[in-house]
């Protein structure tokens, strides 16, 4: 099959925007590509986007626009060129959690899951002697945290949990730990996410 018959356009999920765009560029090597690469995807990287989408071309051309944060406004203003885009474009965006993108965005474009570069997460707070008083404090340490560190926080309170022995792990609390991912996921607050996950954790406590 042609490899220009399996382009598209899409949102990659990944953290790892330089070695994406790199295999991206091999993956398909006839097309011509235009990267917007930023911390904060604004409006003016979106008409940016907008302006090199009507350049005329005879080749395929990829837009790939990478960014850890798509501000609502500047979305807004990629609606319209999603939904109809010129002959020969395709639009890429890179980020590294879908929650952070408007569902209007979401339900025009495939995702593509490619994971993200393994990190390890300390989480500050001593299972094996939970209180009240040390949840108050780690949720105040952790009060302006992102979706991403929010969900690697979920997950490694869930392993420690498991590891110390220290917890009734039931069905429904494996559950809760599932639910929080996806309330992160989702867009809810992480700091809103993470008390209601604690405080259900410390009711399991031995």
């Amino acid at each position: 099959m042609d490899e220009m018959a399996l382009l598209s356009s899409k949102i990659i999920l990944t953290d790892r925007f330089d070695e994406t765009f790199e295999t991206l560029k091999k993956e398909f090597d006839d097309a011509i590509f235009h990267r917007i690469d930023t911390e904060d995807f604004l409006v003016e990287h979106a008409k940016e986007a907008v302006e090199k989408a009507y350049l005329t071309s005879d080749r395929e051309k990829v837009i790939v626009l990478s960014a850890k944060r798509f501000t609502p406004i500047a979305q807004n203003k990629l609606l319209k060129i999603l939904e109809e885009p010129p002959s020969k474009i395709h639009f890429i965006l890179m980020t590294p959690t879908k929650s952070g993108l408007l569902t209007t965005i979401r339900s025009r474009l495939p995702i593509d899951d490619r994971g993200s570069a393994k990190e390890s997460v300390e989480i500050g707070l001593d299972l094996e002697r939970l209180d009240l008083a040390r949840l108050f404090a780690f949720l105040q340490s952790n009060r302006r945290i992102d979706a991403k560190k929010g969900a690697m926080l979920a997950e490694a309170l869930g392993k420690e949990a498991m590891n110390s022995g220290r917890y009734r792990l039931d069905d429904a609390m494996l559950e809760t730990f599932a639910q929080s991912l996806r309330l992160l996921d989702m867009g809810s607050p992480p700091n809103f996410v993470l008390t209601r996950l604690a405080l259900k954790l410390l009711e399991r406590k031995r």
